[in-house]
């Protein structure tokens, strides 16, 4: 038997262990529909020679007084954590997500979580080379997430200072910064109480109550992992709001970049956009009619951010905004301004 033939036996074999449970039975067929969930293509007869030689080197059986015959482990076998191990489903989840839990997770997780990681890219690296009868070996080869831009690389993070985010984060404790702002040339020092990081796009983001002038007055504020200079633990309890929920501040627009109003936007776009939004709308409420003249008559209630300000720009003459006359006259002011850099044709 060749050594890639014995990788694909021995990781049925132990993904089969991890489906017989340790009190209620199970049936055989149920058996065999869990490890074909897994990618596994196996007969009934494989599977019961399986059983049959694992039931020779751990304590599981098959009850024999009453049809069908169920499976489970002995007394003896109930502490099964020596046999629990990654399954291919797993290794493939988390080698799509490893990345991104590198920067959400604090250090103590993640070393946690290595272990994992190392054992999934060796056990995709084993089979997926072979001629696996596993075809979700294959997986991790054939699927991919890209972010949605021109190819823009992620900022620097130093590691040392997200560590100790992380920890605060973790223990609720505050934090004294020193914090390189948008277009400012100098670091500025905070005094801040961590909340919760949020991932968006290349960018991550610490969301912070800013508590620097006490407090009465603290804001909770946005402010990107790469621009912190300085970070010092402050190892002492601090005071999280009780009103803070993270997916309530998410879902009123704050990653937007606005306040969280709304406003009615009401605007005429191009079939081609039309297109597009009806596949993927821009707010729940959003109606795109087309009127007796052709054109495309949009309206959607959508966050008033900077988000928003952002995609209108970058849609040019595919949209003209009508309403509101405040965001209608900023579009216009701003095309303006770019018609004034490129100057006359």
């Amino acid at each position: 038997m060749s050594k890639n033939k014995n990788a694909n036996t021995l990781l049925r074999q132990q993904t089969l262990l991890k489906f017989i449970p340790a009190n209620a039975g199970i049936k055989s067929a149920d058996l065999l529909n869990k490890l074909k969930s897994e990618g596994f293509e196996v007969t009934q007869r494989t599977l019961q020679r399986d059983l049959e030689v694992l039931s020779q080197y751990f304590p599981i059986y098959s009850e024999t007084d009453t049809k069908p015959y169920l499976w489970r482990w002995s007394g003896l076998g109930i502490n099964r954590t020596h046999i629990d191990s990654i399954s291919l489903t797993d290794a493939l989840s988390l080698m799509l997500v490893e990345k991104s839990l590198q920067q959400l997770l604090p250090p103590a997780m993640q070393r946690h979580l290595q272990h994992n990681f190392e054992h999934s890219r060796r056990l995709l690296n084993t089979l997926k080379d072979s001629n696996s009868e596993n075809d979700n070996a294959q997986w991790f080869d054939k699927v991919a997430s890209v972010m949605p831009d021109i190819g823009f690389k992620p900022p620097s993070i130093n590691d040392g200072l997200l560590t100790e985010i992380q920890g605060a984060l973790l223990k609720d404790q505050t934090i004294v910064v020193s914090y390189l702002k948008t277009k400012n040339t100098t670091a500025v020092e905070y005094s801040l109480m961590p909340l919760a990081l949020v991932q968006r796009g290349h960018v991550l983001y610490v969301i912070a109550q800013d508590i620097t002038e006490g407090a009465n007055t603290a804001q909770i504020k946005r402010f990107a992992m790469h621009r912190f200079q300085t970070v010092t633990r402050i190892h002492e309890q601090g005071n999280r709001p009780q009103n803070f929920n993270l997916q309530q501040y998410l879902q009123d627009g704050a990653m937007q970049f606005g306040n969280g109003d709304k406003l009615a936007l009401k605007a005429i776009v191009t079939e081609e956009l039309a297109f597009y939004l009806n596949e993927s709308p821009m707010s729940d409420d959003m109606k795109i009619i087309q009127s007796e003249d052709g054109a495309y008559q949009l309206s959607a209630t959508v966050i008033n951010g900077w988000q928003l300000n952002w995609w209108l720009r970058g849609q040019g003459a595919n949209i003209e905004v009508l309403a509101p006359q405040e965001l209608r006259t900023r579009m216009r002011d701003n095309l303006r301004k770019t018609m004034e850099i490129y100057g006359p044709s």
